[in-house]
């Protein structure tokens, strides 16, 4: 799994064009990528390789494979052809802002495909996929610039030249699958996961894009040639798709546009992702096969409508602009496609003197129906810009019930407030018709807004009466009365209002005091009115300090100050609190400092009651206005709260209302090397045994890489003391601190109230302790180890299940510290006898730990990270079956009950004496094997059990489990003196040194 560290990235449309030359100047040749130190140079991947075929023989060849930031080049940069594509100009169009950037705020970068591929070689970890987005066009400019870098149209006609194809594959193949027939092709490309691919991916399928450099700019031409050459685009667009990607993949035809933007690599935080740059030459568009766009252009997008259906409304939007009144205006010089391409809303294909988009009503659609509308501009259209759906539940909506329902459906460009506002944008309207200007007034069509002002003297009234007009209301007139109160309600001042009503003649002298009266209630109101929002605002402003890391105490110590002010005390508390229901009761956590932590066994979180909480902050109250204020009940007020608390590691995902208790490791990675350690795994702790040291890995990659992801296998070491078995789980301790847990006694693993610890564990640790053969402990350790879920039974509280993600590692010098059964649960426990080589050797021992606390320990967990099963030949799905080990073995015979030991004693000697109608008789095996009387047999193996446990006298299941393969004969007849007694004979295959090798493993 790779990581990388995303701090100071360079957003794509902060840079100029000095920056895009010192960008390329640092693009690596491959000399250069040769002697870089990236980690555990292993071999590439086999389906890197290239092949070819010499009769029966195939011969692959290893490519050239180097890093550049986070992604690997695949083949030689500096070849002839590569490096000429490399310094070839090409010009992109890039945002920082998508989605949410207007049409005509795109910057236009010119450069060579080297800067391009230079930018286009980071993967950083980001919240959400927006931002840093790019369309790799030249298009028309807007005349303006921002820092020296010119601003561009990002619509579809404005686009004149394109420089690369860009591919949106949402699933059905792999970027391998891909990648193999780019390197076919010889094509430059760039490779990249998106940011859902973990989450909307799944097992051979991979979400991803493509960028494929082309050799020549693609001219787009103007007039009946530019609609010829769009529709060769499109042709070659859905043939090069079909011919890279494989049948039953998904692909989005909407990329096909040539101004459809595409956002930069990215993924979510802790997330896999694949990043590969194809080294190759440009892609002669010409020499790609024409495919038919039309099933890709009447198709309805895939997957659910979005939005709700039409809910009867008027055709107003939520500001009040009246919808209908602006179309019969200005409907017939509205061009609605560049509207609706503007707000991000899917514009599908052109269909005649229209064009195909998503119906605002397809969530109103019946199933199977389809989920298009027919779409028409102004200009085109008899009677205004239109937008018509024949299907039946749209058939009573006209073109501003749409647009009225893409209100809450559709994104506003940056810089608009309002929709209302986007409509009446002059970029949608001719500058002239008819020699006459066109001017859109979005005031005309807003319903009047009344405002309540101080007028305080009487030249204020005269200047609120004056904008006052033969339109406005009777409210507006009472707005003047209710000014004048708001403002002192000065004699002087009501005189010149009234002088001013009678005047206008629009009122007589009842009505005049009719809106006084109706003044005096539209203050009371707005008072009120002002007062909410007041409230409303303070607690805007604290919900909004709860999420300003910059005014926080960095410490996250409680003793520690808040901050000098309510704000920064908020900060400081939103920072370390976090408000939760906790099994129906109100609870306070504090979250957790991994930097802060003195050991392994510090406490991840701590939870306060209400009344402790406030308690706490007695001593740092701060001041509101004239008063002192407990920031804590503050923000007890203010906090969002949390449904629960969760224990979430990767890959599980808590929910948005959660607490995660998982709150990573406190180790944090750096590529370094780790001799010391790799030599005490591998001689001490497995004893110098490759398939030993080849699994312990795994499971301790498998361990990092996805805690949340339960082995279902136990690590056992056993061995004297001072051989390094505990320094070991120290080992294992620092790679999940801070959840994990020593323990020393069987009740802490297994016992009533274990579970609450565990619950919130990565690892335990488990020192010394013996759980002996009780087949209820047992049982118990089984399901602890492979059970995906747990129950917790805290003090005091309910029992209840979790799910469980523990992972359990044994230290202990005795013989048989849990119970292996040799029934096929033994496949839980992967057990090691440690190497004694170094017992009470100071100096190693000092030397070992000294790697544990520095960089040694830094470079484990970084290779361990980016660990790949396939390298040593394993699978991920090999660490839920731990291997057979001698070792295991030997517990097992240890874990036996006395009857099954003296049973295999009988075996290995060949010969028993018993007691036989009141005489000792021997027993000796011949060449058929050994014959034994059943019932003093049975007598004399019972006689070391317990009588109360009938399996310690079943001697026949018990040779079944330890001989599955062996048929124990029984009869009735002669068996040494006794002349008629049922027998049992134990055939040859299981006597002698065949007892120790069926059973131990040793000859």
């Amino acid at each position: 799994m790779n990581k990388t560290n995303t701090e100071n990235q360079t957003g794509f449309d902060r840079l100029t064009e000095s920056d895009w030359e010192a960008i390329a100047a640092t693009l690596p040749r491959d000399e250069d990528c040769d002697e870089m130190d990236w980690p555990e140079r292993r071999e590439p991947q086999l389906w890197m390789y290239d092949y070819s075929r010499d009769g029966n023989v195939i011969h692959f060849n290893r490519p050239k494979v180097t890093p550049l930031k986070d992604a690997t080049i695949i083949g030689d940069l500096e070849a002839p052809h590569v490096n000429s594509l490399l310094n070839a100009p090409a010009i992109v169009a890039t945002s920082n802002s998508a989605p949410r950037v207007a049409a005509d705020k795109w910057r236009q970068l010119p450069g060579t495909w080297a800067n391009v591929v230079h930018t286009l070689s980071t993967h950083p970890e980001k919240a959400d996929k927006g931002g840093n987005a790019l369309f790799f066009a030249e298009s028309a400019p807007t005349g303006k610039t921002v820092d020296g870098v010119k601003l561009c149209h990002k619509l579809k006609d404005s686009i004149r030249r394109v420089f690369a194809v860009a591919i949106d594959v949402d699933g059905g193949g792999t970027v391998e699958q891909v990648i193999a027939r780019i390197r076919e092709m010889g094509t430059f490309a760039v490779v990249y996961t998106t940011h859902s691919h973990t989450t909307k991916g799944g097992v051979g399928s991979d979400r991803f894009r493509v960028i494929l450099l082309l050799s020549e700019p693609f001219e787009f031409g103007e007039g009946d040639s530019r609609t010829a050459r769009a529709a060769e685009w499109e042709a070659r667009y859905v043939g090069l798709c079909n011919a890279l990607v494989p049948g039953g993949g998904e692909w989005d035809f909407t990329a096909s546009r040539p101004s459809q933007l595409m956002y930069a690599p990215a993924r979510p935080l802790g997330a896999a992702f694949k990043h590969y740059i194809v080294a190759g030459g440009g892609l002669d568009l010409a020499t790609v096969p024409m495919g038919d766009a039309t099933p890709y252009r009447k198709r309805a997008p895939s997957g659910s409508a979005r939005g709700a259906s039409h809910d009867g409304g008027a055709a107003v939007l939520s500001d009040g602009f009246d919808l209908l009144a602006w179309h019969a205006d200005h409907g017939e010089n509205f061009l609605l496609s560049v509207f609706l391409e503007m707000i991000g809303w899917d514009v599908l294909s052109d269909a005649g003197d229209g064009f195909e988009i998503l119906c605002p009503n397809a969530a109103g659609h019946s199933v199977g129906t389809g989920e298009t509308a027919w779409v028409i501009d102004g200009p085109d259209a008899k009677n205004g810009a239109a937008i018509y759906c024949h299907h039946g539940h749209c058939a009573d909506l006209r073109t501003c019930d749409f647009i009225r329902m893409l209100e809450n459906q559709a994104d506003l460009p940056e810089g608009f407030k309002t929709l209302s506002a986007v409509i009446c944008d002059p970029m949608f309207y001719p500058a002239m018709v008819d020699g006459v200007p066109v001017e859109v007034n979005r005031g005309d069509y807003v319903e009047e807004v009344i405002t309540i002002d101080w007028l305080k003297t009487p030249a204020a009234v005269k200047r609120a009466f004056g904008a006052l007009d033969a339109r406005s209301s009777r409210d507006a007139h009472a707005a003047l009365y209710a000014g004048v109160a708001k403002g002192g309600g000065k004699p002087a001042v009501k005189e010149v209002l009234g002088d001013l009503i009678k005047e206008s003649r629009r009122f007589n002298a009842n009505d005049a005091k009719a809106l006084e009266a109706r003044g005096k209630e539209l203050l009371k109101a707005d008072n009120a009115a002002h007062a909410a929002l007041k409230q409303e605002q303070r607690r805007t402003e604290l919900e909004t300090a709860l999420t300003r890391p910059d005014l926080a105490n960095p410490s996250m110590d409680p003793a520690e100050p808040l901050g000098s002010d309510l704000q920064s005390a908020l900060a400081t508390l939103g920072k370390r609190y976090a408000v939760v229901d906790l099994e129906g009761k109100f609870r306070v956590v504090r979250k957790p400092d991994l930097e802060a932590f003195k050991s392994e066994t510090d406490s991840t979180i701590a939870v306060y009651r209400k009344d402790d909480f406030i308690d706490l902050h007695l001593d740092r109250q701060v001041k509101e206005g004239d008063a002192l204020v407990n920031p804590a009940r503050t923000f007890l007020d203010t906090e969002k709260r949390k449904s629960g608390l969760v224990f979430a590691p990767y890959p599980v995902v808590a929910g948005a209302n959660d607490f995660n208790m998982y709150q990573g490791r406190k180790l944090k990675s750096q590529e370094a090397d780790w001799p010391t350690l790799k030599d005490f795994i591998f001689r001490i702790i497995c004893n110098a045994d490759a398939a030993k040291y080849d699994w312990l890995i795994l499971w301790m990659a498998q361990m990092v890489q996805f805690p949340g992801i339960k082995p279902g296998t136990a690590v056992i070491c056993r061995g004297e003391g001072g051989a390094g078995k505990s320094t070991f789980g120290h080992l294992l301790g620092k790679l999940t601190s801070p959840h994990m847990k020593t323990l020393e006694k069987g009740s802490h693993v297994t016992g009533q109230f274990a579970g609450e610890h565990l619950q919130k564990c990565i690892l335990a640790v488990v020192a010394e302790a013996v759980f002996g053969g009780d087949p209820k402990v047992a049982s118990e350790l089984k399901a602890l180890i492979s059970e995906p879920t747990t129950q917790v039974e805290a003090k005091g509280m309910s029992l209840i299940t979790v799910p469980s993600f523990i992972r359990l590692y044994f230290e202990s010098n005795n013989a048989a510290p849990v119970m292996i059964e040799n029934n096929g649960s033994e496949r839980r426990y992967f057990v090691m006898e440690i190497c004694d080589s170094e017992v009470k050797n100071e100096a190693f021992f000092n030397s070992v730990n000294a790697a544990i606390i520095g960089d040694e320990m830094a470079g484990l967990l970084h290779f361990l990270e980016q660990y790949d099963p396939a390298s040593v030949g394993l699978k991920w799905e090999a660490v839920r079956t731990a291997p057979e080990t001698a070792e295991r073995k030997l517990m097992g015979w240890h874990s036996m009950r006395p009857p099954t030991r003296r049973l295999l004693d009988v075996l290995r000697d060949g010969q028993v004496t018993l007691m036989v109608e009141g005489s000792l008789e021997t027993f000796t095996a011949d060449a058929v094997g050994l014959r034994l009387p059943r019932a003093p047999f049975r007598d004399h193996i019972a006689a070391v059990g317990d009588k109360r446990r009938a399996e310690d006298s079943d001697v026949a299941a018990m040779f079944a489990r330890l001989f599955p393969d062996q048929v124990m004969g029984e009869g009735q007849g002669r068996v040494g003196s006794v002349k008629d007694a049922r027998w049992w004979l134990f055939p040859v295959g299981v006597l002698g040194d065949a007892v120790d090798s069926a059973v131990l493993g040793t000859a």
